[in-house]
């Protein structure tokens, strides 16, 4: 999925779409409620809050095992961790509820509702026709500490059969220096996936002087210091993680740091192992 730059921000092309959903929302709903004078203003923001806190406490309770070393985690909503139909439903439940409540709601709240979620599967289409990005994993030639160039392609010859996950990242980044050591540990709680780091510093040293100074043994490192592979992949920000199946093609990407809840989320499909 794209990422749209928004100044020092970056926000997932798909999360625009959402909100320029509800905002459709908004307007045809309010257009409606003008005509019986009744108020929906504040009933679509507290149902798209009610979406929102639904959407995360039942990924949470999905995750409950990965969340529960860390609960402060669980408010940590950067990890993109939402489920999508538990909010969908919370939604329709306090539509229903509201419109009972206040017959004059009914019909501005379903034309809100049907807006929104005409809206947001056009754009998320539309997202999906536009997205002129490469299906399969890249040839490009990466290289390796003391070993000769590979590429992503080449790794999975030798591991078929095998989803593979590729993380970009760079030393200097914070955000990639914290997920880190998760990924590191996820190479053995997920025996059954290929783990790939590529290094997107402008030299080897600033990679090399990271790994030594924290320990880290990544088995998959390569280095694309001319950012060969990230402009391919129109990445924009770090980290970003790409996810491949067991035939080589791409089906998920997440950019911004990885929790082990929304890393097992992201696997979810792509193999039938649960983490170690």
């Amino acid at each position: 999925m794209s990422v749209v730059t928004l100044g020092p921000l970056l926000i997932a092309a798909d999360r625009l779409v959402w909100f320029a959903a509800f905002g459709l929302a908004v307007l045809v709903g309010t257009t409606l409620a003008q005509r019986r004078r009744a108020r929906l203003v504040d009933r679509l923001f507290a149902l798209a809050f009610v979406g929102l806190v639904a959407a995360r406490l039942v990924f949470v309770a999905r995750h409950a095992a990965l969340y529960a070393p860390h609960p402060l985690q669980i408010l940590d909503i950067r990890d993109q961790g939402f489920d999508l139909w538990g909010g969908l439903a919370a939604v329709a439940l306090y539509a229903l509820i509201a419109g009972w409540r206040v017959p004059a709601l009914r019909v501005p709240l379903a034309g809100a509702l049907a807006a929104g979620a005409l809206g947001a599967s056009l754009g998320l289409w539309g997202l999906a026709v536009l997205d002129t990005q490469p299906t399969h994993l890249s040839t490009i030639p990466l290289a390796r500490a003391n070993q000769a160039d590979t590429s992503l392609a080449g790794l999975a010859e030798t591991a078929p059969d095998k989803p593979m996950v590729v993380n970009l990242w760079a030393s200097w980044c914070g955000p990639c220096r914290r997920e880190m050591p998760m990924l590191a540990r996820a190479q053995t709680q997920y025996p059954g996936v290929v783990f790939v780091f590529v290094n997107e510093d402008d030299t080897r040293d600033a990679m090399q002087r990271f790994l030594a100074d924290t320990g880290l043994r990544l088995e998959h490192q390569l280095i694309d210091t001319q950012h060969r592979l990230a402009q391919a992949r129109a990445v924009r920000g770090y980290p970003t993680t790409l996810f491949f199946d067991a035939d080589g093609e791409h089906r998920a990407r997440h950019t911004g740091v990885l929790s082990p809840a929304m890393l097992a989320e992201r696997l979810r499909g792509l193999t039938d192992s649960a983490p170690d």
